[in-house]
């Protein structure tokens, strides 16, 4: 079952996450404590989808998947991007950005001028959305017949694990770049490809 193969690779790739990343060093500035706040709660999301989905626990598990991408976001946006007055401003939650405008700016910078980000949102904010907000595509999933339950297809499941691993690996990588090593970055690189060559 594709399912069942992709909740023990996900558990997998947790695992390596934990024990590549424990105990990693940054810099004291807010800028990096903020961004990696950021970070730690999208890798922190990625851990419940898939602990979630593994009790299938499916409808709680999709509605994460919105802040997932907004903690990966608002954390690479917050390292690169962010100005100090828009710093404070995020310390004060009045950051008044929206998450288009945020991959905007992010899109803007060398490496990450490809599109990706505007493409999953464009691609999936609104189911995101929906999922979250217990909008229409969360609760056309708990009508089964006659009877209300959840009502998941497996190949949904694996794309939500697919998304999730992938955000997680993203995650971890900015982490890396944060801590300043030479060597986590290229071994999340290293581990990207060989996870996208098995699992993505």
């Amino acid at each position: 079952m594709k399912m069942t193969k992709m909740l023990r690779e996900s558990g997998a790739l947790i695992n390596w996450f934990d024990d590549s990343i424990h105990g990693v060093e940054i810099k004291s500035d807010i800028r990096s404590q903020l961004a990696m706040g950021c970070l730690e709660v999208a890798l922190e999301h990625q851990k419940a989808i898939v602990l979630l989905i593994s009790h299938s626990l499916y409808g709680s598990a999709f509605a994460l998947l919105r802040l997932l991408f907004e903690a990966y976001v608002r954390g690479v946006w917050l390292h690169r991007c962010a100005t100090d007055a828009d710093l404070e401003r995020f310390k004060r939650d009045k950051l008044g950005k929206s998450i288009a405008s945020l991959t905007q700016d992010i899109e803007k910078l060398d490496g990450y001028d490809g599109g990706v980000f505007s493409k999953v949102k464009d691609k999936s904010w609104n189911p995101m959305n929906s999922y979250t907000h217990s909008g229409y595509l969360q609760i056309c999933r708990r009508i089964k017949g006659t009877t209300i339950e959840p009502n998941y297809v497996e190949d949904e499941i694996v794309e939500v694990l697919n998304f999730t691993n992938a955000i997680g690996l993203l995650s971890a990588l900015q982490i890396a770049f944060l801590s300043g090593s030479e060597q986590l970055p290229y071994s999340i690189l290293k581990k990207t490809e060989t996870f996208n060559q098995t699992e993505l």
